[in-house]
């Protein structure tokens, strides 16, 4: 009896390794050309909602 990987076995890992890779590479190079948005002043507080 052999142990040997189904071919969608190997198709799943392999895809879930380059879609973690793609997510990492997109995630790391856009953070630094998007950056942090700026709160203007005047929002820094929660908005006080009727009741």
């Amino acid at each position: 009896m052999k142990n040997k990987p189904s071919p969608w076995m190997l198709a799943a890992g392999t895809f879930a390794f380059l879609a973690m890779a793609a997510y990492l590479f997109f995630a790391l190079t856009l953070a630094d050309h998007w950056g942090a948005a700026p709160v203007p002043p005047d929002k820094t507080e929660a908005p006080k909602l009727p009741m």
